[in-house]
């Protein structure tokens, strides 16, 4: 058995009269019509002339071709037991590019050291939420030299041993994920930087990640284009500042945690000029000043500031003042406390490429500020507004015609809004998914006949089935 992408080894396939598939035997004559044979009528009698042309007739390298089509999966379920040929194609090295192991079908150890064992030409694998994993990380850097995709996502037994293994046999890597894992201890983050191809990064709450770690990671991994180190909360300003000075020139995507970091870590992000998404979560410690190191990253298409709870409604207005990030289509400003109608006019002019913006307990937004985006930002696809509890709903009326693509509109926590609205909105667009209060999702309210309508109009009705509706948002409290 295998994962979703595994593979598993299959035994070998006969065809029914037991001989494998591929061995050359004649071809028996068919009185039902073939693929490639003509027909014709000679006093009642039918003559069948026919060529015939076996699937393995055709070259090794085609069916490879074909076969690169399929994924690892298809190649063990389907195809390699239909016979002795297919199945020893289907064990072909150049097929197996990418092994994934995920967490919903559990693959016993021994068999994933077997595959990888078997493709020496393995390009990407990952590995989800493993106790084993320094075992088949060893093996993985033993047998798997070209590997350049490597994601190791909650897994235990990544250790010394292993990232000295990865940087002696699997130089070419430019791709490691280990968010979540448990890396020994910092002297691994050391072994890492010796990775000096890297282009992706993900540490994601690695907690041993220290300043030094990253300073050394900046200082060898220079072609570094994606960063992610949220989560991490023993990182200072010194080390940021080290870090957006050395890959100022390369860095576009970069993801930090905010709860020791100061002005001076945001301000050193201007350097960064070519930044296309930023997210920084818990910036507690950022005033207005450290909004200046935003400004000028004309790049940006992804921000993520969330609990600024000192910047001011000045300030985040001119954030967005003078077209300064014109480009932005993701937008999470959620527990940015201060943030007010102003500051989203401001946004609405900047921002009209706009597809998503999150804003949760933005206590001070009332209507009107949201009414500026449902006007100006007419490519929305979400809008949340989980606890923005000023809003009464009146502005969701025009939301069918102005927004034509919104997919969800989450007011759950808004506790003035009435509910009546958002059956008239989602009446009047059944695509669109809304969610009240409570979380619940808002459905059409069917009525048996006109009179029905009538009596009942002005009144709501909410979907308390509990059938599952996939959320983008949940109803976390402020500061959790």
């Amino acid at each position: 058995m295998w994962s979703d992408e595994g593979r598993s080894v299959t035994a070998g396939g006969t065809d029914g009269a037991g001989v494998p598939c591929g061995a050359g035997r004649p071809q028996e004559s068919s009185s039902a019509p073939t693929i490639g044979s003509s027909w014709r009528e000679d006093d009642g009698a039918a003559e069948e002339t026919s060529t015939q042309c076996h699937i393995n007739s055709v070259p090794r390298e085609i069916l490879l071709y074909i076969f690169s089509f399929l994924s690892v999966q298809e190649l063990g379920r389907s195809v390699g037991p239909v016979c002795v040929a297919w199945r020893f194609l289907a064990r072909d090295p150049t097929l197996w590019t990418r092994l994934v192991f995920s967490f919903q079908n559990r693959v016993d150890g021994e068999c994933v050291k077997e595959l990888l064992a078997s493709a020496p030409l393995l390009l990407t694998l990952e590995l989800q939420s493993r106790e084993d994993g320094q075992d088949l990380l060893l093996h993985a850097a033993s047998f798997c030299p070209r590997l350049k995709e490597l994601t190791v996502k909650f897994c235990d037994g990544l250790t010394e041993a292993v990232f000295k293994a990865l940087m002696e046999n699997c130089s070419r890597l430019q791709s490691l994920n280990v968010e979540g894992s448990r890396v020994c201890d910092r002297e691994c983050f050391h072994l890492m930087a010796g990775l000096l191809h890297l282009r992706h990064l993900n540490l994601s709450h690695c907690d041993p990640l220290d300043d030094l770690g990253l300073i050394r990671i900046a200082k060898q991994c220079r072609s570094l284009e994606y960063l992610d180190i949220d989560g991490i909360t023993d990182i200072h300003d010194n080390s940021i500042i080290f870090l957006t000075e050395n890959l100022r020139h390369t860095l576009k995507y970069l993801f930090i945690d905010g709860e020791k970091l100061t002005n001076a870590s945001y301000k050193s992000l201007r350097a960064c000029t070519h930044l296309q998404k930023l997210g920084v979560s818990f910036c507690e410690k950022m005033t207005d000043q450290g909004l200046s190191g935003i400004m000028g990253l004309r790049h940006l298409t992804w921000l993520k500031l969330r609990k600024g709870v000192q910047l001011t409604p000045v300030g985040l207005k001119y954030l967005f003042e003078d077209g300064g990030l014109p480009h932005l289509a993701y937008v999470n400003l959620g527990e940015c406390s201060q943030l007010d109608d102003s500051a989203l006019e401001a946004m609405a002019k900047c921002c009209p490429r706009l597809l998503h913006l999150a804003l949760h307990w933005c206590w001070e937004v009332t209507d009107a500020g949201v009414s500026a985006i449902i006007e100006r930002c007419p490519l929305l696809r979400v809008l949340d507004l989980v606890g923005v509890v000023q809003l009464t709903g009146t502005v969701f009326s025009s939301v069918p015609t102005a927004l034509p693509d919104l997919l969800i509109l989450d007011l759950e926590q808004c506790n003035d809004v009435d509910d009546s609205l958002l059956q008239v909105v989602v009446s009047q667009k059944p695509s669109l998914r809304v969610f009240d209060y409570w979380g619940d999702r808002v459905v059409p309210l069917e009525s048996s006949d006109d009179s029905d309508n009538s009596s009942d109009a002005g009144m709501s009705q909410v979907d308390t089935s509990g059938q599952a509706v996939p959320r983008i948002s949940s109803a976390a409290q402020p500061g959790s």
